[in-house]
């Protein structure tokens, strides 16, 4: 496992070993681990059941904030429940990288698999980067006003705030501030953190599967320039240039399994956060509109809203690329001088042809499809949903 120890797959590895997510790390210490979060997890949303139960019947918004709350807990639970049941199958694309980076040794080759590898790694760091500072925003921003209160002091004080407005079985919360603040800063970091570890392993999983489609189009072209540069070798040459076709549809085949993979491995996770979100969507929309006189308020919903949809484009445009390098592979596959070619290497080539017509694609479930269409609809949905409760107030 010498490839999850370089710099292209380190901090994955780190995040995946400190959640319990690594399948590779001692099974006791993962066991642990593992019931920790998720019993963590679970009792961070019993304050938002507490106020649910309380406020059920008597204050709508309360009951449509803690609906929200627990929507979003729970989704990151399931998230990463589904994370350790898919174990085994995360465990053989975990192997298809080390085997890939073992077998591949041309150079040119193994520069385009270090290329998408640092790829991935950017978009580990810049996801990283996004979460926690949209974590620090999120528990910084309730004790604005105590901190105002300090440097701009008026003639009463600004009221406190609380990060995840859940409610606690006692007299008087603001006496327990700090207890309940950091018990809810506690949640939001380890929420924060299943998001980081499941979802930049994710995408740096579809970069190295890119670079293989990368390697696929090299080899086609490579085929072909072959050609014309051994053209008068006659026999011999044809059978080079069938040799490397046959190791370039191998490796397609590889790919298109190694898709299915990841598909299958994540397919249930984003059924569940699609569901999820629409309703979290919905939920959100509202919460902006009965929040309409409360600055602060608008400002912490709407950067939420914010922060969903940039979740969900980069979860989907790694599925947007899938489908554009798999059936970008069929103009790749034509637009060279494959007549130059001997039949039995045409033939190959029509195969593969007709197999790029069919593109490799993420779903959720098998219904909900991961690209910029479907993420496009989202936003048009969120929209939808913030003009018509508009409408109504």
């Amino acid at each position: 496992m010498e490839i999850y120890d370089s710099r292209y797959f380190i901090i994955n590895k780190t995040l995946m070993t400190k959640m319990g997510l690594w399948p590779y790390q001692h099974p006791l210490k993962k066991f642990l681990v593992r019931t920790f979060l998720v019993v963590f997890i679970f009792v961070s949303s019993m304050p938002q059941l507490y106020g649910l139960k309380k406020n059920f019947g008597v204050h709508m918004d309360k009951i449509i904030e803690h609906l929200a709350l627990l929507m979003y807990i729970y989704g990151i639970k399931l998230k990463l429940v589904t994370s350790i049941l898919s174990e085994k199958k995360l465990k053989k694309v975990y192997e298809n990288i080390m085997e890939n980076w073992q077998q591949i040794k041309d150079v040119h080759e193994r520069a385009i698999l270090v290329e998408y590898s640092e790829r991935g790694r950017t978009l580990t760091i810049g996801y990283i980067m996004y979460m926690t500072s949209a974590l620090l925003f999120f528990i910084i921003l309730p004790i604005t006003p105590m901190v105002l209160n300090v440097i701009k002091p008026l003639n009463e004080s600004r009221p406190w705030d609380f990060i995840m407005h859940g409610e606690f079985p006692v007299n008087d919360m603001h006496a327990h501030y700090g207890e309940i603040y950091l018990f809810d800063s506690l949640a939001c970091i380890a929420t924060v953190l299943v998001f980081c570890t499941v979802d930049s392993m994710y995408a740096t999983c579809i970069e190295h599967c890119i670079g293989l489609f990368a390697i696929v189009k090299s080899r086609l072209d490579l085929s072909t320039k072959f050609v014309n540069r051994q053209g008068a070798l006659g026999i011999k040459r044809d059978d080079k240039v069938y040799d490397l076709i046959v190791k370039t549809i191998k490796l397609h085949k590889k790919i298109i399994n190694f898709t299915h993979i990841l598909e299958s491995s994540y397919s249930t996770s984003f059924l569940i956060l699609m569901g999820m979100n629409m309703l979290y969507c919905s939920l959100v929309s509202v919460l902006l509109i009965i929040k309409s006189d409360a600055l602060m308020e608008r400002i912490r919903y709407g950067t939420i809203l914010l922060g969903l949809l940039i979740h969900l484009f980069y979860i989907s445009w790694p599925g947007q690329k899938i489908i554009d390098l798999s059936t970008g592979l069929f103009e790749d596959a034509y637009s060279n001088e494959w007549y130059e070619t001997s039949i039995r290497s045409q033939n190959l080539l029509k195969f593969m042809r007709l197999r790029c017509l069919t593109p490799c694609q993420l779903t959720a479930g098998g219904i909900y499809v991961m690209n910029f269409a479907n993420f496009a609809s989202i936003i048009k949905t969120s929209t939808s949903y913030i003009t018509v409760f508009a409408s109504f107030t």
